[in-house]
C-alpha cells in the first residue's frame, strides 16, 4: 500500500511537471501577489495564482489555485477560503486542511520523516522526468526524420559535387555558419523588432537539422543487405534509431549531436549555394 502510495505520488508530480510553467524560486505562477514570510509562502485569500511550488519551507493556501500546489520538505496549510482547482502534492511534510476548503483533484502526502532521504525521493523523480523528457524528445526527432524523408524523395542534397560532400569540410562549414547565426540572433534579440527573426533563424536550424539527420540516416540505413529493396520509410526508421541512439550515450552523445548539427547545416549551406550557383551559371 506504502508503494503503491508512493507510485501514484510520482506520476501525480510528473504529470504535473509537463504542464506547469513560471519561474522557480521559491514560487511558480503566473500572479506574483503571493507574500513570501521567513519560512512560509502564503497564498492570501481573494488572491488568484496558476501554480504554487514551495521547495524547502512551508506554505499556508488561502486564496484560489488554477492548476496544483506542491510542497517539498515542508508542511502545507490548507485554509477554509481555499478553492484548488488542481492537485495537491505534498513531499518531506504534512498537509493540513480546515473544513470548508475546496481542492478539487487528489491531495497527496508522502512523508518519511527523513529529509534526506524525502530528497533523494525528489532527486530521482526529476531525474525519471528529464529522462521521459529526452526520450519523447527522441522519439520526435525520429518520427519527423522518417517525414521528412519520405516526403522528400531523395530529391533534396541530390546532385551535389562530391568535392564538397567531404564530412570534414561540411562540418567547418555548419560550425562556422552556427557562430555568424549565433552573433546574428544576438544582435537582433536587443530589438523587440528582431525577435521574429530569430525565431525565423531557429527554425531553419531546426528543417536543416532534420533535412541532414534525413540525408544520414538514409546513407546509414542503406549500409545493412537486410535492408535492400526494403520500403523507404523502414531505412530511413533504421538509420534515425541508430543516430539517436548515438547521441543518447552520457558525454559522448551531447558531441555526437554538436557534429550531426553542424554537418546538417554546412550540408544545407552548400546545397542551397550549389543552387545558386547554378541558377547563376543557366542565366549566364
Amino acid at each position: 500500500m506504502k508503494a503503491q502510495k508512493i507510485l501514484i505520488s510520482f506520476l501525480a508530480l510528473l504529470l504535473l511537471f509537463l504542464y506547469m510553467g513560471a519561474t522557480v524560486h521559491p514560487v511558480l505562477a503566473k500572479e506574483k501577489r503571493i507574500i513570501i514570510h521567513d519560512r512560509q509562502t502564503v497564498v492570501p485569500e481573494n488572491e488568484k495564482v496558476e501554480n504554487v511550488i514551495v521547495l524547502g519551507d512551508d506554505a499556508t493556501v488561502s486564496g484560489y489555485v488554477r492548476t496544483a500546489v506542491i510542497v517539498i520538505n515542508g508542511n502545507l496549510d490548507i485554509k477554509k477560503s481555499a478553492d484548488i482547482h488542481g492537485s495537491v502534492f505534498v513531499l518531506g511534510g504534512n498537509i493540513r486542511q480546515e473544513p470548508g476548503a475546496k481542492v478539487t483533484e487528489h491531495v497527496i502526502s508522502v512523508n518519511m520523516n527523513n529529509k534526506t532521504l524525502d530528497s533523494m525521493i525528489f532527486a530521482g523523480m526529476i531525474l525519471l522526468a528529464l529522462w521521459f523528457f529526452r526520450l519523447a524528445a527522441s522519439l520526435v526527432f525520429i518520427i519527423l526524420t522518417v517525414l521528412f524523408g519520405v516526403f522528400t524523395r531523395k530529391k533534396i542534397f541530390s546532385g551535389m559535387d562530391p568535392l564538397y560532400m567531404r564530412p570534414g569540410r561540411l562540418i567547418i562549414t555548419g560550425f562556422l555558419m552556427m557562430l555568424a547565426l549565433t552573433a546574428l540572433s544576438l544582435l537582433l534579440t536587443i530589438t523587440v523588432i528582431g525577435i521574429p527573426l530569430v525565431v525565423l533563424i531557429l527554425l531553419a536550424i531546426f528543417v536543416s537539422f532534420i533535412a541532414g539527420m534525413a540525408f544520414l540516416s538514409r546513407e546509414v540505413g542503406s549500409e545493412f543487405s537486410v535492408l535492400k529493396g526494403r520500403s523507404e520509410w523502414l531505412v530511413l526508421l533504421t538509420g534515425a534509431t541508430i543516430l539517436i541512439a548515438l547521441c543518447s550515450i552520457p558525454l559522448i552523445g551531447e558531441v555526437i549531436f554538436l557534429l550531426l548539427s553542424w554537418y546538417s547545416l554546412g550540408l544545407t549551406v552548400t546545397w542551397l549555394y550549389q543552387k545558386w550557383k547554378n541558377r547563376k551559371n543557366i542565366r549566364a
